[in-house]
């Protein structure tokens, strides 16, 4: 019986500690910043936050071999909202990666959410691991 009360005692003082890990705070942190595919994609700049929380916003990149920019932001939209995010779209172009050249260029807007701030994007790629070593140009 005492370990039956010595083990619901420890059930009550992980509860805190395990909301805090699966919390929408932490999901935030866990999200990756870039996600992108290689070849000729469209992609979006998007902010995502904690609903009320927009001061705490991560901008994250998401770029897919699709015929829609609102593609990729419905699927996104529908991921965040799975975790207790919220998105926000803050616009979109295209880009060309070229993985085995180590080359992306970014240009172009989005005709729904109008052009993102495409140095933001080279911004946000450079600071990935994986992009960080890559020649990364924008045009007009």
């Amino acid at each position: 019986m005492k370990i039956l009360n010595c083990l619901s005692s420890i059930r009550q003082c992980a509860k805190p500690i395990l909301r805090t890990y699966t919390s929408p705070a932490a999901d935030l942190l866990k999200l990756p910043r870039v996600d992108i595919k290689e070849g000729k994609l469209r992609y979006l700049l998007l902010s995502v936050y904690i609903h009320g929380e927009t001061k705490h916003a991560r901008t994250v990149v998401r770029g897919w071999n699709t015929d829609s920019h609102d593609d990729i932001y419905y699927k996104n939209v529908r991921a965040m909202e799975k975790l207790g995010l919220c998105t926000k779209c803050l616009g979109g172009g295209k880009m060309d990666n070229d993985e085995s050249a180590r080359k992306i260029e970014i240009h172009g807007s989005c005709k729904t959410f109008g052009a993102a701030n495409h140095h933001k994007t080279k911004e946000i790629l450079l600071s990935s691991s994986k992009y960080k070593n890559f020649n990364i140009t924008v045009k007009k």
